[in-house]
């Protein structure tokens, strides 16, 4: 059995990370990483909106109800595309479309009527609400959830896309200074920098090509050595 692929968790917050579950979105042959409900279940696991053994019964009742499982496999992947072009719209400084924003306000009610209070032992908290088990859209409502905590707490010019021609990956930038520039350093941030040095060590040796070229003295206008006659001048 293969290993499950390892989510990028760099969004900065749970929605934009589920937008970027698609990889190299930009180039000719972006990757789908949620081509089966199992894989939502394993993102879902990885980002800790499941524990194991909520994500172990997902997985069995998916197998169990796949007709439904696919429905909500669908409803995450247009969910995903939606909120991938409200944040890469709002980095680019344009507003959401009535059309998008109604979209996520329909999400975010059917994620709010299976909220419930809690209480715990260290106090109160939100909670999904569930029956015999975790619900097959658990994962799809806590994304919608975030997306509107997400929008009503990041300030515009804080979100941003990975500048990267084949990337564009989506992300809060959450560094005190606010110059976050890469999806992550380990990824796009790495490969940039690696260019840039092999670019200057290509401009570097361009460069001193020339100036050896430059300060070569042609054979035809080197001094005569010895006794041998004077060239005539080439005026």
């Amino acid at each position: 059995m293969s290993r499950p692929w390892l989510f990028h968790r760099t969004g900065g917050t749970l929605c934009l990370d589920l937008a970027n579950t698609v990889s190299w979105r930009r180039s000719e042959r972006p990757i789908e990483r949620l081509p089966e409900y199992g894989d939502l279940v394993e993102w879902a696991r990885q980002s800790g909106v499941l524990t194991p053994s909520a994500a172990r019964a997902l997985r069995r009742e998916a197998r169990r109800q796949p007709v439904a499982a696919a429905r909500v496999l669908a409803r995450a992947r247009a969910l995903r595309e939606v909120i991938y072009r409200v944040f890469a719209g709002l980095a680019d400084g344009r507003p959401p479309s009535s059309a998008d924003l109604g979209y996520l306000d329909r999400e975010f009610h059917d994620a709010w009527a299976h909220v419930r209070l809690g209480q715990t032992s260290s106090g109160f908290r939100l909670t999904w609400a569930v029956d015999d088990g975790p619900a097959l859209a658990l994962p799809l409502w806590a994304a919608a959830r975030s997306v509107a905590e997400a929008l009503t707490a990041a300030a515009p010019d804080r979100i941003k896309t990975c500048p990267a021609s084949n990337c564009g990956w989506v992300f809060i930038d959450t560094t005190r200074s606010g110059t976050r520039r890469w999806c992550a350093m380990e990824a796009c941030g790495s490969r940039a920098k690696a260019r840039e040095y092999y670019a200057r060590r290509r401009r570097g040796r361009r460069a001193r090509r020339s100036l050896d070229q430059a300060q070569a003295v042609p054979v035809s206008r080197r001094r005569p050595t010895g006794r041998t006659k004077t060239p005539v001048s080439d005026r």
